[in-house]
């Protein structure tokens, strides 16, 4: 059963999901190379003093090497996985779907949590609040993007399904 028919959101407007994951795809390898860009900049040494940066208390000889390393790693595979996603809807196979659904419920849940640190380890400071909320409903979006590729995930689980009749006599 489908969580959504169509794609509706601010960036992504059609009536097909099967166009809408391919657009979701893309937003992924954008995205990851965008973020993949910044994280190399501040690991050579860039700015990543803003409080609202989930490097921002790093060391950048330290750990700033192996975080963002894995974070270069993670967003690298983000692009796989979306690759493998335009795959498997051109194939029609779900199982090439969910290494993305499983890897951006994960980002997903990095936002949500960074979202919950940054409001409990920095109160203090009244900007943050604003911050953690535009994490918020950039973290709403993208499970949006989630539910849209879990539907594409059903619909291509329901015309995988066998339909067995039994005949007895």
């Amino acid at each position: 059963m489908k969580v959504v028919d169509s794609c509706w959101s601010p960036c992504i407007w059609t009536n097909n999901i099967n166009t809408a994951c391919k657009a979701i795809a893309f937003y992924t390898v954008s995205a990851s190379i965008v973020l993949i860009t910044l994280i190399a900049y501040q690991m050579n040494g860039g700015d990543s003093t803003q409080l609202y940066n989930p490097l921002f208390e790093a060391d950048v000889r330290g750990s700033m090497q192996y975080v963002g390393g894995f974070l270069i790693y993670y967003f690298t595979c983000l692009i796989i996985f979306a690759i493998m996603m335009i795959h498997g809807l051109r194939r029609g196979v779900r199982g090439w779907l969910l290494p993305w659904l499983v890897a951006w419920f994960i980002v997903c849940l990095f936002q949500l949590v960074f979202g919950l640190w940054l409001i409990g380890g920095y109160y203090i400071y009244l900007q943050l609040v604003y911050s953690t909320l535009i994490n918020w409903i950039w973290m709403g979006y993208n499970i949006y993007c989630w539910l849209v590729v879990l539907s594409m995930y059903k619909v291509l689980e329901e015309l995988q399904s066998p339909n067995i009749e039994l005949l007895w006599p």
